[in-house]
């Protein structure tokens, strides 16, 4: 199993490439950078940034989004980073969920799977340096590209429908469904359904999981940094049923989430995060506790890299380097 690091970028840019080379330095493999406009930094900027000041990791959005990055320019946007970042590039997928809200739209409205499947299939075909259809019916081609770039393509999905659309459409997939093998499984089912509608194998996939993480000899603390990440992820639908009591508690999160605090661990939705949702959707605890769960994860050998998601520091909360190199040290130099 590899390690990657998920990166909120509403600090200032220097500070994320600042700590996209400590992540290169600790032996973590990519770099992924989140996308929600009104609440971080610009994608493009900083992920041209944190290119220029790396040599070896790779880079890519985790994950842009259809609402607000027309394929067109996506795809001329990860072609430059390529030319800048040769073989180093990769791009993530998804419906979105703070960039959605923050315009007003709901989780539930932004997920389309048609729309996913459009950016998809046209961002591919221009990298392809072919042509991809227009809603004017244009053909639209990227003029200045010289050749094909291959460039990794993940689909991200949490709920039955977007992982199956996940694992028809993309050449890997980000599963953010949590940490508990059983979720994790039912995912993998719902991918595996997808590829086949290809042609194609589980096998065939590279499976990634997006996973709030914190590590902190303070057990107490660590948890509670990671209970807006939570928060965030238990929005969205998971591939099991849950529990009434469950379903009561996901729908007062809904209720009460505030988008523009969607990058801060003093979130105060946070608040309203049951104990139980941490153990099934976050890394979080002390290195003892931390090593044991991603152990837990392993047992799932279809997963092959974890992306850590340390929450933005608020008042208070752990700093995120803390976070990248108590995690390098005593969970992943003990459990690769």
């Amino acid at each position: 199993m590899k390690f990657d690091l998920g990166i909120i970028n509403n600090e200032p840019v220097a500070d994320v490439v600042r700590q996209a080379q400590l992540a290169e330095a600790l032996g973590y493999d990519t770099v992924w950078i989140t996308d929600s406009h009104l609440v971080c930094r610009e994608l493009w900027v900083t992920l041209t940034a944190c290119a220029l000041g790396t040599t070896r990791i790779k880079l890519g959005p985790g994950v842009t989004v259809p609402h607000t990055r027309h394929w067109s320019v996506a795809a001329s946007a990860i072609a430059t980073l390529d030319e800048l970042a040769p073989g180093r590039v990769v791009l993530g997928i998804g419906t979105g969920g703070s960039s959605a809200e923050t315009m007003g739209v709901s989780v539930q409205r932004a997920a389309r799977v048609v729309t996913l499947e459009t950016m998809t299939t046209s961002i591919r075909r221009l990298l392809a340096a072919g042509t991809a259809r227009l809603d004017s019916g244009v053909e639209a081609r990227l003029a200045w590209l010289d050749g094909p770039r291959r460039i990794p393509l993940y689909v991200a999905g949490s709920g039955p429908r977007m992982l199956e659309a996940a694992g028809r459409l993309g050449d890997g997939v980000i599963m953010y469904t949590g940490t508990e093998p059983s979720i994790l499984r039912a995912g993998l089912e719902c991918v595996a359904r997808g590829a086949a509608q290809q042609g194609r194998q589980l096998a065939e996939l590279e499976v990634l999981v997006w996973t709030p993480t914190a590590v902190d000899h303070d057990r107490a603390r660590a948890r509670d940094h990671v209970r807006g990440r939570v928060a965030s992820a238990m929005r969205h639908p998971l591939p099991v049923a849950l529990s009434p009591e469950d379903q009561a508690a996901v729908q007062r999160l809904r209720d009460a989430y505030d988008s523009y605090q969607h990058a801060t661990a003093a979130s105060r939705h946070r608040e309203l995060v049951p104990d139980r949702f941490v153990d099934k959707i976050a890394l979080a605890g002390t290195p003892e506790e931390v090593r044991e769960q991603v152990r837990r994860m392993m047992t799932v050998p279809e997963i092959a890299r974890v992306i850590i998601l340390p929450q933005n520091p608020g008042q208070g909360f752990i700093q995120r380097e803390s976070i990248l190199r108590t995690f390098a040290d005593e969970v992943m130099a003990h459990v690769a």
